[in-house]
């Protein structure tokens, strides 16, 4: 990931991994994949949706900045664990998002 001028992250539209292009695809709405995010090994996808559902007043609502970094970044420790040991632990993506997301936004 790389920051733009105005010093933001930037989610990539693809990238390589382990010799394997991945498209990241932003889909509308949670209602289209029935969750916020997923990890595809076999056509090389991550989609993460833009926004969401709101259970309290059930209207759609954008999805937060960090939370769609966070998505995007669980999804991709899915990408790593897989390679790694062919897994798809939820402990391990959650960490890594988290992790992750902490370094990425913290330095200096």
């Amino acid at each position: 990931m790389r920051k733009n001028s105005k010093n933001l992250i930037i989610i990539p539209k693809s990238f390589t991994i382990a010799g394997s292009t991945y498209d990241v695809i932003k889909v509308n709405s949670e209602k289209e994949i029935n969750c916020l995010g997923d990890f595809t090994s076999l056509s090389h996808k991550i989609r993460i949706v833009s926004n969401y559902l709101d259970n309290e007043d059930n209207s759609i609502k954008k999805m937060p900045k960090d939370e769609y970094l966070k998505t995007y970044l669980h999804e991709l420790g899915h990408a790593f664990n897989y390679y790694y040991n062919n897994g798809n632990s939820e402990e391990f993506a959650n960490a890594f998002a988290n992790f992750f997301y902490e370094y990425l936004t913290s330095k200096k």
